[in-house]
């Protein structure tokens, strides 16, 4: 009995544990996580797994009665139910893995490219939004991005953490250059300037 309610726990465990691999990297939050997947599918195969160990367990062999046959059968069950949580999980976080890696290659080599043509992109998910300025404000600011070697992107109201993380890669990669080319504490001068413009 007990070892089928510690194998039931390792099983939500392992069912969120899978959920997050299926959408690595976002941030682990475990009680989040548990909310954002859907344990209704879990608790469904549990069920399942309950009526066929029962059909099973209907099965007279001496010596043992009912109750021990049935949480034999379930234990059993839900060990192999554990276990094509645990290698689907742990596939699809290496394969994740793998593609998270191949990414950041990729924009650690786009940032080189733009170091040499002196044209650093930061890209950003923030939905797209009216223009808070005027159009010459807004040439004005772009123009002093221009003057520190930058540009800024909106990639839209969808976020991929994928490219989140990717980002910041891109984002190691530039930032020294970025020192050297405009000095210490840039980015509030830059900063300072585009206040008195919007000012």
């Amino acid at each position: 009995m007990y070892l089928n309610i510690i194998l039931i726990v390792l099983i939500l465990v392992a069912s969120v544990g899978g959920f997050y691999a299926y959408n690595f990297p976002i941030p682990f939050d475990f009680i989040r996580n548990f909310k954002d997947y859907g344990i209704q599918y879990v608790l469904i195969i549990l069920l399942i797994i309950g009526l066929l160990a029962s059909l099973i367990a209907s099965v007279k062999i001496k010596k043992y009665n009912f109750k021990n046959r049935f949480l034999c059968v379930f234990l059993i069950l839900n060990c192999l139910f554990l276990g094509f949580l645990i290698f689907k999980g742990s596939s699809e976080y290496m394969k994740r893995r793998k593609a998270l890696t191949q990414l950041e290659k990729e924009y650690i080599q786009q940032a080189k490219k733009d170091i040499e043509k002196d044209h650093v992109m930061y890209k950003f998910a923030g939905g797209f939004t009216d223009a808070v300025y005027n159009e010459k404000t807004e040439n004005k600011i772009d123009s002093i991005y221009k003057n520190y070697g930058i540009t800024y992107f909106n990639t839209g109201c969808i976020v991929d953490f994928m490219g989140l993380k990717a980002q910041e890669k891109y984002e190691e990669t530039v930032q020294p250059y970025l020192i050297k080319r405009n000095g210490k504490n840039w980015e509030l001068k830059m900063k300072s300037e585009i206040d008195k413009i919007k000012n």
